[in-house]
Formats: structure tokens, C-alpha cells, sequence
């Protein structure tokens, strides 16, 4: 029996949660469907996808524009490239990843009169999105078929610009290959870590500054991820005395082993859609420290229960919590317990299969 084809489309599959979580269900979804994945720019893709998985490069690389109207030609190009490839490979099902790729995905998709599924991973009033495409997205977005989203609160945003009906809560999943790596018995070090972009969405020049001013003599941190604010940290860092003590690690395909040997997960965002970081430290049974910020922590996190929620950029406040955990084991094991089974209905099997039920809706 010939398998129905679907195709994902979203910017570049590099080292990030969107990206990760396209990778997690086509990796689940390629039993069932013959899975494509549209890339705006080639980048070779961070997270190990499965061979079957046929991947789609629009251009070379990423195209900037210095003007609306080259931005108008350099978008009309990518439509017209991405319509091409849905005809082509006779597509039955789209599902677009963040704001600019959901807008190509709805015009690809109507122009070759397939259903089409959008999904949007963060918290849209607090990220810095261009006027156009924020304009484009209340046009367009009630033109899909479903858009899903991580959160209650995401859900309630989209309100005013989409049927709520159309609107689906599905969480991001955790993956397979993360589940099977987790060693409770794995032998734990004094070690606070961050899992993140370096952006001032992420925030870790809080927690950089929380941590220089705690009495953290046998502890240190660890900072996984790189972004426009590498170079800033260093500084700051450097200028707090703390090069032996705080690491900025970069980017790492083994982030298994450091969610397994850290005793602490610090998690300082400024909004988010559904954290995979803090989900994958949970389930790694990591003691979470997490701003509540909107949206995902609060749904993850039971205050002083699974961990603890902290306002944002409250830095007394992270600094207390950070020392309390620090300093009490009984805690720590406390809340590790409990994290693990606040996240235990996110593993890839339960999460791929409310995917895959929302996609028979669609295609059937």
C-alpha cells in the first residue's frame, strides 16, 4: 500500500527546539507516512534524522534583504521553488514551523490545493517578529486547516485571529534517543546547567551574575549553546573573575551526559513556547530553577514541588533558590522524582501518535 506523503517545511534544521522536534516526528512518523522536509537554506542537519526522511533545500544558504521589496522577490522565489516541489513530489499533507515558513507553507499549499497545518513554537507577543509577517500571520493563519500550539496560553493568543476550534495544544515531545540515554545511577557533579541559545530571549547574563554573587566554592557552571550574546558573556565573565568556575560550551551532540552528571537545571528565559530544554531536564530528573515565564514553565513546573518557578529577571530570587538546592540533598531528590513524572506523558511514542491522529483528520 503506498504511503501517504506529508512534508514539513521550516527555516534550516541547525541546533535548536524547533528544529528538534521536526526531527523527533519525522523520525517517528516515517513508519507510517513517506516524510519530506522542506528547508528554506541548507545547513546540515544537527540532530540525527532517520535515512528515509527525504530532505528539500530551497537555496544554498540564507538570503538576507535590505529592503521590503527584495525581501517581496527573495519570498516570492522560495514560493515559488517550495510550490514546485509540493506538485512535484505529489504532497498530500504541509505542516509549516514558525512564522515566516507557515505563511510560504499556506500560499504553497493553497496554490496546489492541499491541506496545509501550521504550528507556532513561542510566544509571539514577546518575540521580535517583523511587522510584515506579523501582519501576514492575521491575514493568513485562518486559512489553515489546524494550527498547533504548546500551551493554554498560546491558544488564547491566537484567539482573536483564528477559530479556537482550529487551534490544537499538542506538547513537544521528548527524544527517543534522550529517553534511552538517562542513567539515574550516573555518578552526579557539583554542576549548575543552562541549556540555551545565547540570546537575550534565554537571559543567562542573570544567571551568570546570580551565580558570581552565591558562595559556589565547590560548584560550577555549565552553559550549552551559542548565539549573538557569546562574546558579551565572555566578557562578563571574565570581568567577575569566574573562568575556572562558569563554561560557555558551545554547542554539543552529547548533551545526554551533562543532564545525567549535573545536580541543578537553572532556567532563565524571558518567554518561550514549550521549553524542550527544561522538559529534557526534567526528564533527566534534574531540580529545576525556572522563570515563570510566559509560556511553559507553569505547566511544567509545580511551584516547590517539581522545582521552582522565580520571576523574571529576579536575581535575589534566583540566587536564594539556586543556594537552597544547592545545599539540601533531600530536596534535590525530592523534586527529581517529581520532575520525572511531570514530564513522563511527553516521551516521542504518546506525543508522534496525537500528531498522527490530527494528520488522519486532515488527510481522511
Amino acid at each position: 500500500m503506498n504511503k501517504k506523503k506529508i512534508s514539513f517545511i521550516i527555516g534550516a534544521l541547525k541546533a535548536g527546539g524547533s528544529e528538534r522536534v521536526i526531527t523527533n516526528l519525522s523520525n517517528q512518523l516515517v513508519v507510517k507516512y513517506e516524510v519530506h522536509i522542506i528547508c528554506l537554506a541548507k545547513n546540515e542537519p544537527f540532530y540525527k534524522l532517520n535515512g528515509n526522511v527525504k530532505l528539500f533545500y530551497c537555496r544554498e544558504q540564507h538570503q538576507a534583504s535590505n529592503s521590503i521589496l527584495q525581501g517581496i522577490k527573495l519570498n516570492y522565489a522560495l514560493y515559488k521553488t517550495i510550490s514546485n516541489y509540493l506538485k512535484k513530489e505529489k504532497i498530500n499533507l504541509f505542516i509549516g514551523f514558525i512564522t515566516s515558513a507557515n505563511i510560504l507553507a499556506i500560499l504553497a499549499s493553497r496554490k496546489n490545493n492541499i491541506p496545509c497545518i501550521i504550528s507556532e513554537r513561542n510566544y509571539t507577543n514577546k518575540s521580535n517578529t517583523p511587522l510584515q509577517w506579523r501582519v501576514l500571520r492575521k491575514l493568513l493563519y485562518k486559512k489553515a486547516e489546524f494550527l498547533v500550539v504548546q500551551t493554554d496560553e498560546m491558544k488564547k493568543q491566537f484567539e482573536p485571529i483564528i477559530n479556537k476550534n482550529k487551534i490544537v495544544i499538542l506538547k513537544n515531545p521528548i527524544a527517543p534517543e534522550l529517553t534511552n540515554e538517562r542513567d539515574i545511577n550516573y555518578k552526579k557533579e557539583n554542576i549548575i546547567l543552562n541549556v540555551g541559545s545565547l540570546t537575550n530571549q534565554k537571559a543567562q547574563g542573570v544567571l551568570i551574575k546570580a551565580f558570581a554573587n552565591i558562595d559556589s566554592a565547590n560548584w560550577k557552571l555549565i552553559i550549552i549553546g551559542k548565539g549573538e550574546n557569546q562574546k558579551t558573556y565572555e566578557e562578563l565573565i571574565k570581568s567577575l573573575n569566574l573562568d575556572n568556575k562558569i563554561t560557555l560550551l558551545g554547542q554539543t551532540k552529547d548533551i545526554a551526559q551533562f543532564y545525567n552528571k549535573s545536580k541543578i537545571f537553572a532556567f532563565t528565559s524571558l518567554f518561550e513556547g514549550s521549553p524542550n530544554a527544561l522538559i529534557e531536564a526534567m526528564h533527566f530528573g534534574l531540580p529545576c530553577v525556572s522563570t515563570d515565564c510566559p509560556t511553559g514553565p507553569s505547566e511544567l513546573i509545580t511551584d516547590n514541588h517539581s522545582g521552582y518557578l522565580i520571576p523574571i529577571n529576579d536575581q535575589k530570587k534566583l540566587e536564594a533558590r539556586l543556594t537552597k538546592l544547592m545545599n539540601d540533598e533531600k530536596l534535590r531528590e525530592k523534586f527529581s522524582r517529581n520532575a520525572i513524572k511531570s514530564v513522563a506523558s511527553l516521551e516521542a511514542k504518546p506525543v508522534t501518535l496525537e500528531w498522527t491522529h490530527l494528520f488522519e483528520k486532515v488527510l481522511n
